[in-house]
């Protein structure tokens, strides 16, 4: 029995043996440098033109029969421009009479003409009914005006009334920046031709 126990003992010790000085031999190898210089690789990246995201793409709701009423003109002030809408041009509704699958057009708020330059905001949301005009807009390209317009159609026939001093649309619009609003008022328009 004690030769099987100092065989074991042997064999026992043997491995201890072996084990550790194979975990030595792995410690020592791994701390030694390479023996081959490594040099970082140089590699040209060419440099592409900045991407501008998307512009998104207008959410206009259209609710009329597309063939009894056309909103394709240009609405502007009816009398003085009031407070803070002196500067104003006209809305300019381009909503076109196609079909669906077709681009229902745009809607612009022009303000600025004869100074330096005109601002125009695009519509990002529109409501658009044979009776109802309600919008909004992203800011102008220069000083970052943003429009609201709450209001109705008096009119189906804009030709009946165009270049005429007749009302056209009534309706409350408010012009702001950052966040702010500037000024508010129930405007009447008319129209005197198609397009601004």
């Amino acid at each position: 029995m004690r030769r099987v126990i100092l065989w074991i003992v042997a064999l026992l010790i043997t491995f201890a043996i072996g084990a550790g000085s194979d975990s030595l031999r792995r410690y020592l190898s791994a701390k030694q440098p390479p023996s081959a210089k490594v040099e970082a690789a140089h590699v040209e990246i060419a440099q592409s033109p900045p991407i501008s995201p998307p512009s998104p793409k207008p959410n206009l709701i259209l609710d009329y029969d597309r063939e009894k009423f056309v909103p394709y003109v240009a609405l502007y002030i009816m009398g003085p421009a009031p407070q803070g809408f002196k500067d104003f041009d006209c809305i300019e509704l381009d909503l076109y009479n196609g079909g669906p699958g077709t681009e229902p057009g745009n809607i612009y708020v022009s303000s600025g003409a004869g100074q330096n330059h005109t601002q125009i905001a695009i519509a990002n949301f529109a409501l658009v009914t044979e009776r109802t005009l309600y919008f909004t807009t992203s800011p102008s390209e220069h000083e970052g005006f943003q429009y609201r317009f709450e209001g109705e159609f008096l009119v189906k026939d804009f030709d009946s009334v165009a270049g005429k001093n007749k009302a056209a649309v009534r309706g409350k619009l408010t012009r702001s920046k950052n966040g702010r609003t500037i000024a508010e008022h129930t405007i009447t328009f008319q129209v005197y031709n198609i397009g601004c």
